[in-house]
């Protein structure tokens, strides 16, 4: 189990520049210059996209970017933001639009902090747990069964498709993967798994 930050956005101005944090859940650090990348088209105006990360479950695996400010004073101070909420898997981003007014290397640093800091206050945190995903085809009756067991266990079925046999995915927690596999193999049922990710725990 890990904690998340929600994903969502926060505006904050000070003299005169505008800095929009964003948080996104990400699975590797290579899911985050997919978002950079998104975040500079989208705001082609922008002075800076800077940013700050922890991508594995024990916090060891993070980064962080300054995107041309003074070194030290935008992407370290974001990724502290988020490693002081005990978050993984997130990577926040700050788009700052210059006002006009210098804000110093301290001024910077602070207000890339506060930035993110404010985001994490505003959209919280949640709880996250590893899921496996398997890929399922089976007939009615074994579909009726698996989902039973994919129920019991407070997984969730995905991408259901009605042709000769039912398709689908199940989506449960990584810990109970293997009792899943069992009932597959022991009702002769065609699987294949997909992979693992995180989820928000409801």
């Amino acid at each position: 189990m890990i904690v998340c930050v929600n994903e969502g956005e926060k505006e904050l101005v000070i003299k005169k520049s505008r800095f929009i944090a964003i948080s996104r859940h990400i699975e590797t650090r290579d899911d985050v210059k997919p978002i950079i990348d998104a975040l500079k088209a989208e705001h082609p105006d922008a002075r800076h996209v800077c940013y700050g990360y922890i991508a594995d479950e024990k916090g060891d695996d993070f980064g962080y970017d300054d995107n041309g400010e003074p070194t030290g004073t935008a992407g370290k101070p974001i990724y502290s933001a988020l490693a002081s909420s005990d978050a993984r898997k997130t990577c926040i981003a700050v788009v700052r639009y210059f006002g006009g007014i210098k804000l110093g290397a301290g001024g910077l640093t602070r207000a890339y902090r506060q930035s993110a800091a404010d985001l994490i206050a505003q959209v919280g945190v949640s709880k996250a747990e590893k899921r496996t995903a398997i890929e399922i085809c089976c007939n009615n009756e074994v579909y009726k069964r698996v989902n039973a067991v994919v129920r019991g266990v407070n997984g969730t079925i995905e991408q259901i498709r009605y042709e000769a046999n039912v398709s689908f995915t199940a989506v449960i927690p990584t810990e109970n993967a293997n009792e899943l596999i069992k009932t597959l193999d022991g009702l002769k049922a065609e699987y294949r798994i997909v992979g693992e990710r995180y989820a928000a725990v409801q």
